[in-house]
């Protein structure tokens, strides 16, 4: 099942659902805490969400005109090129796009620290959202490489945006979280741990 654009027969995002929702029900059953469940589910979400937005949809028919006109182009290898150009040309679209990679992964500074105690180190917090940035763009790269034209935009500036939205989150939220925790402790019935704070030392 997909639709088209332009030459294009695409599958749609909504097929990065299907694989966490066994993973969303494995998580539920697990015996654990219902905090530590929710905030899986959460984690979960983000992530479906990001491959949904990064790596679908995906084409399946009607490469080949792309490939004879479009090629392989626009992919940025020079760091801080693209994010030069944007705070040179401000605009709705420079602004859209710096902001978006900058919380793309912001997330992942609250989630992960609190869910895998390794991560509460900065410095192996830093390692993970740099990977899981290069990531996303190698992905991309990979997708382009096999579609045979540059589908989606490969920019090593998208990958240091995504690394340091998730960094900040990550300094941001031990500031955070103690004015919010009893509020939502409250709402949701919850018993929140409090020693999920990262350690910056």
């Amino acid at each position: 099942m997909g639709f088209h654009d332009g030459y294009l027969t695409l599958i749609p995002g909504f097929f990065a659902v299907l694989p966490a929702v066994p993973i969303a029900i494995w998580i539920w059953r697990r015996p654990a805490a219902d905090g530590w469940k929710w905030l899986a589910l959460v984690a979960l979400g983000h992530v479906t969400a990001v491959v949904a937005l990064t790596v679908f949809p995906i084409p399946i028919a009607g490469q080949e005109f792309y490939r004879q006109t479009r090629g392989f182009s626009e992919d940025n290898y020079i760091p801080f090129a693209t994010i030069v150009f944007q705070l040179s040309h401000p605009g709705l679209n420079s602004a859209r796009q710096l902001v978006g990679n900058a919380i793309a992964l912001a997330p992942l500074g609250i989630y992960a620290p609190a869910l895998w105690p390794g991560l509460r180190d900065w410095r192996r917090f830093v390692f993970v959202a740099v990977a899981f940035g290069v990531g996303i763009e190698l992905t991309q790269l990979a997708g382009s490489l096999i579609e045979g034209f540059t589908y989606r935009v490969t920019d090593v500036d998208d990958a240091m945006m995504n690394a340091a939205g998730a960094v900040a989150a990550f300094l941001l939220w031990p500031r955070v979280w103690p004015a919010i925790r009893p509020w939502i402790a409250d709402r949701l019935g919850l018993e929140l741990e409090t020693q999920n704070e990262p350690s910056v030392q």
